[in-house]
């Protein structure tokens, strides 16, 4: 009988291994099908390459707290290029991702108007405090139009990396002048490298040559906080707009 039963048991548990590695099997050839199926789709599918660059002028987010004992932070103009690439999903829909270097900050400005003889003499300072990222956006792109004019709309999230950051002040005194670069370090601050933000904007596209020149315009809104103080709950948050204009080409 303890015979039989080892019989049966080792056929079960034999049965049992082949229905298992038959799983297996399966599930290797399934996710190789789609695999392949992914991989060739995305070969056939059309690509573009492009580069596009512009200005960011931007500034930062703060709430009631902080702007009762800050300054009056101002929009400063930075410097945006991106290089990115365009798969069509269909005739009007399409995936983008770049490659992006941005200047952030914002700028304050102190200073006061003295009247000399009739003659007004403006004495003060103009700081701008730029960090310098690189991020990734993964885009979508809606698209109307036709072969020789779109009209398109993007939108998507964006990861961003903070490089470094340099104060920039340009004293006044009738005339401007020569601005004074200083390094800032970010880990003295307690910036936080590492930013979340959302990107949305429209452009134009128009044929030109053997590709496509842009026209585009977006908004971008930092959704992580980019200075941790302790105890207190800082929503110093980058905010900016873009104006780029670009080309692409197809292959």
């Amino acid at each position: 009988m303890r015979s039989k039963r080892f019989v049966s048991e080792t056929s079960l548990t034999t049965s049992n291994l082949l229905n298992f590695n038959a799983m297996k099997t399966n599930r290797s050839f399934f996710l190789s099908f789609i695999f392949i199926v992914s991989f060739v789709s995305l070969a056939q599918a059309q690509w573009s390459v492009g580069l596009r660059g512009g200005a960011y002028v931007g500034s930062v987010s703060t709430p009631e707290l902080i702007s009762a004992i800050t300054p009056d932070l101002k929009w400063s103009p930075g410097l945006q290029v991106a290089l990115f690439a365009e798969n069509e999903l269909s005739n009007h829909v399409a995936f983008r991702p770049e490659l992006v270097f941005s200047q952030k900050g914002f700028m304050v400005r102190e200073g006061t108007d003295l009247n000399l003889g009739n003659f007004p003499v403006a004495l003060g300072i103009k700081s701008s405090y730029r960090v310098s990222y690189v991020e990734a956006p993964l885009l979508l792109k809606v698209a109307a139009g036709n072969e020789l004019v779109k009209l398109y709309a993007i939108a998507g999230p964006s990861v961003g990396y903070a490089t470094h950051a340099q104060l920039v002040t340009r004293p006044q005194a009738v005339i401007e002048f020569r601005p004074i670069r200083t390094n800032v370090s970010l880990d003295a601050l307690g910036y936080n490298r590492f930013e979340f933000s959302a990107v949305g904007g429209a452009g134009l596209s128009f044929k030109a040559g053997a590709g496509e020149l842009m026209l585009e315009a977006r908004y971008q809104q930092g959704i992580s906080r980019v200075v941790s103080v302790p105890l207190l709950q800082t929503n110093v948050r980058n905010q900016g707009v873009i104006m780029s204009l670009g080309y692409k080409v197809s292959f």
